[in-house]
């Protein structure tokens, strides 16, 4: 259960480090802006599944206000605290039957789950840092180790 929490600290630290430096750049997002809500959807599709909802009326890919992306995050973030901390480590290993957007039925574990929505924002935001590399010309941090580092800093 401790690699999961610090897996998803990391994708909470992740989100919130972006979206420092989306607001920095002009108000044309585009493709950076529909990543990042990308990254966001899904982790709110999948927070929903957990908790046995549908997610077929979620859409993955628009665009979205940096004001609703940051409120999404905060969501995400605290939807995704109360449902780990709900969780005994047996529990990780407990599979239950979803539906993907196309209603196509899977059985997965949440522990599965749960890894699959830390390393998907990964590999999205390592999408975005490359679009920032190429608009903007600097991405944005977001190393695990860096992340690590905060606990070593005082007052981090």
């Amino acid at each position: 259960m401790q690699t999961i929490r610090r897996m998803m600290d990391h994708l909470y630290w992740a989100n919130k480090e972006l979206l420092k430096g989306l607001r920095e750049l002009p108000n044309e997002r585009g493709e950076i802006g529909r990543l990042f809500r990308h990254i966001l959807i899904a982790e709110l599709v999948w927070a929903t599944r957990l908790e046995g909802g549908s997610s077929a009326h979620l859409t993955l890919w628009e665009e979205s206000d940096i004001a609703s992306l940051e409120q999404l995050a905060r969501d995400n973030e605290q939807r995704y605290k109360r449902y780990i901390d709900g969780l005994a480590e047996s529990d990780l290993d407990c599979t239950f039957e979803y539906a993907n957007q196309s209603g196509i039925k899977f059985r997965s574990s949440i522990r599965d789950i749960l890894i699959h929505v830390a390393l998907h924002g990964q590999y999205h935001r390592g999408q975005i840092n490359a679009a920032l590399r190429r608009q903007a010309g600097s991405p944005v941090a977001l190393d695990y180790i860096l992340f690590s580092r905060l606990d070593e800093i005082p007052n981090s």
